[in-house]
């Protein structure tokens, strides 16, 4: 393997191989250029993270050490690399009759990871072989919200700065609700500052884009 898309070509083939990201990483290290570094450092740190549980809780304390690291890195390479829990699963749903089976879609999490959905050919869908669902990679809050409320499975970017139950819906109240009350609810629906960098970079590459066609 020479060059960078080789790579991302064996880490889709075998994600599960750390041997192949560790070496990946030290290829990007010796190429010596700043973003080179830090996807360097993020694999180095997936890898690490894998050995530490897999857990619901210990999966989300593992993606907010690596979120300052992917904030910085482009995201078309984040969705080949990255280690992400699904969000959203329809399988998920409790039986009929639970409690549970009203609970909006949106709050449930998948046992299984987008590192190890089938890849399609377009680079931000895989494909669960258990739920036989699309799974949809999202690079900002913003397409993830929109990808929630239509019910699909998601992964969402590492560099995303979450909050708890950011993907649901605002509410609403019948009765008037206090002032932090409201405090809080324009504060979860908010879109986080790197969901808004990259949202105003998308706009502009596609301004760029109308421009010159």
């Amino acid at each position: 393997m020479s060059d960078e898309e080789s790579f991302l070509a064996k880490v889709l083939e075998t994600p599960a191989d750390d041997t192949i990201r560790l070496v990946f990483a030290d290829w990007l290290d010796e190429r010596d250029d700043a973003e080179s570094k830090l996807k360097a450092q993020f694999l180095r740190a997936t890898v690490q993270f894998k050995t530490t549980g897999n857990t619901t809780d210990e999966i989300e304390a593992r993606q907010k050490e690596l979120q300052p690291l992917a904030a910085q890195l482009p995201t078309d390479w984040l969705a080949v690399v990255s280690w992400m829990k699904i969000e959203g699963c329809p399988a998920k749903r409790a039986p009929v009759g639970s409690l549970w089976l009203y609970q909006p879609l949106f709050e449930f999490v998948c046992d299984k990871r987008w590192d190890e959905m089938a890849p399609a050919e377009n680079t931000n869908v895989r494909f669960c072989n258990d739920c036989r669902e699309s799974v949809h990679y999202c690079d900002t809050i913003t397409v993830a919200r929109e990808h929630a409320q239509m019910g699909h499975c998601i992964a969402i970017d590492l560099g995303v700065i979450r909050r708890e139950n950011d993907l649901a819906p605002r509410q609403y109240w019948l009765g008037r609700p206090s002032a932090e009350t409201l405090r809080k609810e324009d504060e979860r629906c908010q879109v986080d500052a790197v969901s808004q960098e990259r949202e105003e970079r998308k706009r502009q590459q596609s301004g760029a884009a109308s421009a010159n066609g």
